[in-house]
């Protein structure tokens, strides 16, 4: 079979960004919109899956590497677009119960969601700067739209009105950086840069260009903080989270994180591997500013968007620490943490927003008495917060110790201020136990403040129940199996 179908997930978006506005045109139905979206989400999940991981049972042959002109499939990219596809399925599942049927524009709203899932799956598969750039801002520009969704509201308005700002900003600091390194190098391509960067490290290539290179790779950082939300770039990230439509916001903490990670990865740990040490220390130094500065911020946060908004800029920076680090094991570890992540917060953010869908509010007051109110939730938000923690038997511990662990071997192998960054991250997880365990208080040491019936969607509580098997059952039993996956994932982004 031809190797194009591996990029069947692309194609489907596409038909679907075209089909769902032209069935606007038949009818006016809301719930014909999020069916063509779950169905072509759902048809691109179960493909990814067995395409990849299963390809005796759809006849294909996967020696490892499928490689275009901008396109390459491989187990890096392929691993994180099933969970991009992933979190787009759930978020359009979510969306359903989340807006009334008759809410207006749904048919844009999922023509939005599909073509930020487009992006995304662009990105992980690029292998060229400027293909990763368009990924990133055809994801970008779709997400702008989706956080100002619903215009009546001032906070979704005045967050879509930020975000576009800050994001349009930090392309343009992107933009620029990929230009200076084309003003040197000559190419655009991550495999031409690298061997510029090995030439120059080799002797081979000869100039002085380390100013250039480091202020190049200063934008192009400056440009990627953002969207991963790091510190010192990260001021944008509570109030979006916080005024965006909640389906959303797990889109943005979940794939759109994801997302950035895999810029990051793709720049900083293959392409530009062999810049100058000072480099790798300012990299260091973000990521321990970020897990403070974020653990810090959350612990103040009454509102639960905000508190996870804050957690997440803390875990942006355990997962940077392994980037100066750049051994198989710490980038395993980072892969991993990566996407445990994109589990543990959304799940968080769905049952956020269920709760305050359902009336009841985002402050922390809200989570009185959940646990009688939803056992399911309770749990399920109780599961997601001790696995951001990195409490075992939970997920976010098996994928905490895999990170620190693989750094940390680094560290003691030659580079002996990287055993800082673990010592920090360990101090910092601990600090973040205060906070959430606040939440865990609430849930189940109050009563609800009033005592009037509360109906949670089904599709909440089914998504809640998978998250629980997935982060506490499935992830701690077949733990060698996920971490055999990131492996290969970063096997594959290290040999390029």
């Amino acid at each position: 079979m031809d190797d194009s179908i591996f990029f069947l997930p692309e194609i489907l978006m596409v038909v679907s960004i075209i089909g769902i506005p032209a069935l606007y045109i038949l009818t006016e139905n809301n719930k014909s919109y999020s069916i063509c979206s779950n169905i072509s989400l759902g048809f691109a999940f179960m493909f990814l899956v067995l395409s990849w991981y299963y390809p005796d049972f759809l006849s294909l042959d996967k020696s490892g590497l499928v490689s275009y002109d901008h396109f390459r499939v491989d187990d890096f990219s392929q691993l994180f677009k099933i969970i991009f596809v992933l979190t787009a399925l759930v978020v359009s599942i979510v969306s359903t119960s989340y807006f009334d049927d008759e809410e207006p524009h749904q048919a844009e709203y999922y023509t939005l969601l599909l073509s930020s899932t487009l992006g995304m799956l662009v990105v992980a598969s690029a292998t060229d700067f400027l293909t990763l750039f368009l990924g990133i801002e055809i994801s970008a520009f779709s997400s702008y739209a989706m956080v100002a969704f619903r215009k009546q509201d001032d906070k979704s308005t005045e967050a879509g009105a930020k975000y576009l700002l800050i994001g349009a900003f930090s392309s343009g600091l992107t933009l620029y950086g990929i230009s200076l390194l084309y003003a040197i190098t000559g190419s655009l391509t991550f495999d031409g840069v690298s061997s510029f960067m090995h030439g120059i490290s080799n002797g081979v290539v000869v100039g002085d260009f380390t100013e250039v290179i480091f202020i190049s790779c200063l934008f192009i950082m400056a440009g990627l903080g953002f969207k991963i939300a790091v510190v010192p770039f990260h001021a944008w990230a509570p109030d979006v989270y916080q005024g965006a439509p909640t389906p959303v916001t797990t889109l943005l903490a979940a794939a759109s994180k994801a997302m950035g990670f895999i810029a990051v990865f793709r720049v900083f740990a293959f392409t530009l591997e062999s810049v100058s040490e000072e480099w790798k220390l300012v990299l260091g130094i973000i990521a321990l500013a970020s897990m403070t500065v974020g653990n810090l911020a959350a612990i103040s946060q009454k509102d639960i968007g905000r508190m996870l908004a804050y957690s997440s800029i803390a875990q942006a920076g355990y997962i940077m620490i392994a980037i100066p680090a750049l051994t198989e094991e710490a980038m395993s570890g980072a892969i991993a943490h990566t996407l445990v992540h994109a589990f543990m917060k959304g799940g968080a953010f769905v049952i956020v927003g269920c709760i305050g869908a359902v009336g009841l509010g985002y402050n922390l007051e809200s989570y009185k008495g959940l646990a009688k109110r939803s056992p399911l939730l309770a749990l399920s938000m109780t599961v997601c917060l001790l696995s951001l923690v990195g409490i075992p038997p939970f997920a976010g511990f098996i994928s905490k110790f895999f990170l620190f662990y693989g750094t940390l071997q680094a560290g003691l192998a030659g580079e002996s201020w990287i055993i800082a960054l673990v010592i920090g991250g360990v101090l910092n997880s601990a600090l973040s136990l205060y906070y959430y365990l606040k939440v865990i208080r609430y849930m189940y040491l109050y009563d609800p403040e009033d005592s009037g019936e509360v109906e949670f969607p089904n599709s909440v509580r089914y998504i809640s129940f998978g998250v629980i098997l997935l982060l506490a059952v499935f992830f701690p039993l077949y733990w060698e199996s996920l971490f055999e996956l990131c492996k290969e994932a970063s096997i594959a982004l290290i040999n390029g």
